[in-house]
């Protein structure tokens, strides 16, 4: 299965060892984020480092990897999308409008565990908890 994961997704794999490091890392799905996803990590990336505990080769390291594990979408490709996801996302959080645009461009659903995402109607919304559940089939 195929994914666009969101920014938290990929923050909290930053930040510890987790599940949802071992599924980005296990290659069971496909993951894709917009390339703004890598703008707004490197933005958090001193809250990063201080909750991780890591040093700034250890984030550097921790991102690289993810960028193997993931596909980056280029904003040409969603852009005829956005003004859709803006519109849909107006009033719930703007600033997700590339996720939702890359999801749209692509007809995939979004990973994510910001309940915000599933008050729009335009993409299926998994959480980690879901996607645990689709592993176990």
């Amino acid at each position: 299965m195929k994914f666009v994961i969101d920014t938290n997704i990929l923050f909290s794999a930053m930040v510890k060892k987790s599940i949802t490091r071992k599924i980005i890392l296990s290659d069971a799905f496909e993951l894709y984020v917009p390339e703004y996803l890598f703008e707004e990590i490197n933005k958090h990336k001193e809250l990063i480092l201080r909750k991780a505990k890591i040093s700034d080769r250890d984030f550097i390291a921790l991102l690289t990897l993810f960028q193997k594990h993931t596909k980056i979408v280029k904003k040409e490709f969603y852009q005829d999308k956005i003004p859709v996801a803006e519109e849909a996302m107006k009033e719930i959080d703007i600033t997700d409008s590339p996720f939702l645009a890359t999801a749209l461009a692509l007809n995939w659903p979004i990973w994510s565990n910001d309940g915000h995402f599933k008050q729009q109607n335009l993409v299926k919304v998994y959480t980690t908890n879901e996607i645990l559940e689709l592993l176990r089939r």
